[in-house]
């Protein structure tokens, strides 16, 4: 898992975001997601939100 959390960490695109759900489970991304600290949750979900 840590190395899912790196990868979580260092995504600036929602493309690297999706090409590490090809890799990992919905279930293993919402379980790293979880241990993740606020501002880091924050980050990722704003990421996000530059699709829609």
């Amino acid at each position: 898992m840590t190395k899912l959390k790196i990868a979580m960490l260092e995504a600036e695109t929602v493309a690297q975001l999706t090409a590490i759900i090809i890799d990992y489970t919905h279930e293993e991304m919402m379980q790293v997601f979880g241990e993740l600290e606020l501002e880091q949750q924050a980050r990722i979900k704003d990421i996000w939100k530059t699709v829609s």
